[in-house]
């Protein structure tokens, strides 16, 4: 059993955990350039004059770095704890027992320790991903699915793959959660058109884009300790335990524990260094994905990011906790430009080109602009799995 084997080689523990005793960082510790956005604010709670300076530090950073932090986001600090152990007590359960909830061809239920390899997916690095993994998408009935199809290659897309969780009860408390931070990306995009002061017919296309039964994907990730000998800071090996990469969606909210050592492992790339991005208690990180960024002609950033190794001196105590939503269009939605400024499209972007294909039809469905983006890195894929095997005998001893 997976469990067995490496408690010990890895210091992994699956026991459940109190939000309020982790070691958070306070706002203070946000980078520069990387503000946090209080949405009770842009609400309306503390007047009008401190509501129009959120919305300019929003509009400063979905236009400058991609990333921000946001409070007051509408998710209590027990519902987060509640997804949390309940995750984390599956995530220690026997390996043959989790496996029978793997569905990864259909980009559901769990996903095994080193499974998956982002760094093969973007091509920026060897490897694969140090963590465990559970996914769940839209729960929608067969006629919902179908009104959202467009042609067999979207039902092979797996978009609307149906979910599978361990019990009832399990699915309860991720439904939950689902919808709360569903509503709450919902509630940033609006946020973000009167931040751009976006045309009615721009806003649209957000609102079209992203109705509630949209294509968004929840996923846990488990960042178990490092190993010493894997660490960041061994001669031979590589920094990743996520490469860099960035999100094929609209936005992304994500909320990570702290380690218990203090080491901070997700980076954004930030100009033309990686930045360290702590976690802040009471937020959510944001960070803008690529459909929105050819949309807007490349005004808003999809920023590149990463989650790193520790060094040695903090391999033991470097394990954290990240749950991310990943909003992204229904594969019907009838994509167009959202005209920001002068209101021109990105040059030599895969949106532009379908955009200019389509002519009169004057749209494009967000299954052919994904499908495209998809087969851009399918040649990335086809990279040796020697290659993204380089570092495998390091964690040999995990079975």
């Amino acid at each position: 059993m997976q469990t067995e084997l490496t408690k010990e080689y890895e210091n992994w523990d699956f026991s459940a955990r109190q939000q309020s005793q982790l070691n958070w960082y306070a706002e203070t510790d946000a980078p520069t350039g990387i503000p946090v956005i209080d949405l009770a604010i842009l609400r309306g709670a503390a007047g009008s004059a401190q509501r129009q300076q959120a919305l300019d530090a929003l509009r400063g950073a979905i236009t400058e770095s991609g990333f921000f932090y946001v409070k007051n986001f509408g998710i209590s600090e027990d519902e987060i704890e509640v997804i949390s152990n309940a995750t984390r007590s599956f995530f220690g359960q026997p390996e043959e027992y989790k496996q029978a909830f793997n569905r990864y061809k259909q980009i559901r239920g769990y996903t095994g320790y080193r499974f998956e390899s982002t760094a093969r997916l973007f091509g920026t690095g060897q490897g694969k991903d140090l963590c465990m993994k559970y996914t769940m998408g839209p729960e929608l009935s067969p006629e919902e699915v179908l009104e959202r199809i467009t042609s067999e290659e979207d039902i092979a897309s797996n978009a609307y793959s149906p979910n599978i969780f361990p019990d009832a009860e399990f699915r309860r408390i991720w439904v939950h959660y689902y919808q709360r931070v569903h509503h709450t990306s919902l509630e940033l995009l609006e946020a973000m058109g009167e931040a751009l002061n976006l045309s009615a017919e721009s806003r649209s296309v957000l609102s079209e884009a992203l109705i509630e039964k949209s294509c968004g994907e929840l996923r846990f990730f488990q960042y178990p300790d490092v190993p010493l000998h894997a660490c960041a800071d061994v001669p031979g090996n590589g920094i990743d335990r996520m490469a860099a990469h960035f999100d094929i969606d609209v936005i992304t909210l994500l909320h990570q524990t702290p380690s218990e050592n203090g080491f901070i492992s997700l980076e954004a790339k930030i100009g033309e260094d990686f930045v360290k991005i702590p976690a802040i208690r009471g937020t959510l990180i944001v960070n803008l994905g690529e459909v929105i960024r050819l949309l807007t002609g490349n005004l808003i950033k999809a920023t590149v990011h990463r989650v790193v190794r520790p060094p040695q001196r903090q391999h033991l105590g470097s394990a954290r906790d990240v749950i991310v939503f990943f909003q992204a269009p229904p594969l019907n939605a009838r994509l167009r430009p959202i005209w920001v400024e002068e209101g021109v499209v990105g040059r030599d972007t895969i949106f532009d080109e379908l955009y200019q294909q389509a002519g009169e039809l004057g749209y494009v469905t967000f299954a052919k602009l994904r499908s495209r983006m998809f087969a851009e890195f399918i040649q990335h894929m086809e990279v040796a799995d020697a290659r993204h095997e380089a570092d495998a005998h390091l964690f040999s001893e995990i079975k």
